[in-house]
């Protein structure tokens, strides 16, 4: 009987943790996603992956889950960029990304 309370237990809680990762995966994705539209940047493979996982103070000094998602993204298309997408329980931290090139108008091309 303990054997399958506690087997019953663990899979309540691994299912409870995997819902909770692809929410805060698709959180991830979301912010991303609306960053690189502002940007005018294209998110590269529609995706983000989990990079590290650990636990942090939120500024009223309560423990919550810290997780970092990478993405690639373009402004070219040519050339790839690496951005991160921090969280902090349910709620985007920041957006860093990597120092990208725009295309620049060619020399034919001036004002005036």
């Amino acid at each position: 009987m303990l054997n399958a309370i506690v087997s019953i237990s663990l899979c309540s809680l691994g299912y409870w943790y995997w819902q909770q990762a692809q929410y805060c995966k698709a959180l991830a994705l979301r912010a991303t996603k609306a960053r690189c539209y502002t940007l005018e940047l294209l998110l590269l493979d529609d995706y983000v992956a989990l990079t590290r996982l650990g636990f942090k103070k939120d500024m009223f000094g309560r423990w919550q889950v810290y997780r970092c998602y990478a993405f690639e993204f373009t402004s070219t298309g040519e050339q790839r960029y690496s951005g991160v997408c921090m969280l902090l329980g349910h709620q985007v931290q920041s957006i860093d990304m990597e120092t990208y090139h725009t295309e620049s108008p060619h020399p034919d091309q001036s004002c005036g």
